[in-house]
């Protein structure tokens, strides 16, 4: 890094989507097209790997689409209240289905 700026590989987008995971679900701060931030209860640990769906509600409200991701656990950020997870997504497919219901 350079002079204290952040190096990303991918546009950071802003916003809450839903995030459902093995024995959990969180909401998401930002997201981009190599990673996501949510907010959770549950507990992580940096290069744990994770298995986990986005609700996408923009493309039709009626009948929600999901983005099911897999990816590994980068940073854990745990503020008191909340547990921030930070995690890439090394793969991802859509479906009609959250994870775990198909």
């Amino acid at each position: 890094m350079e002079n204290g700026s952040e190096q990303r590989r991918s546009y950071r987008h802003v916003g809450k989507l839903p995030v459902e995971f093995k024995g959990g679900e969180g909401i998401t701060r930002d997201y981009s097209g190599s990673g996501i931030f949510f907010e959770t209860d549950k507990t992580f640990s940096p290069g744990q790997t994770i298995e986990f769906s986005i609700m996408l509600r923009g493309i039709d409200p009626d009948a929600p689409r999901y983005m099911r991701c897999s990816g590994e656990i980068v940073r854990i950020e745990d503020n008191g209240q909340k547990i921030g997870v930070a995690a890439t997504i090394k793969t991802y497919s859509f479906t009609d289905l959250p994870r775990g219901l198909s």
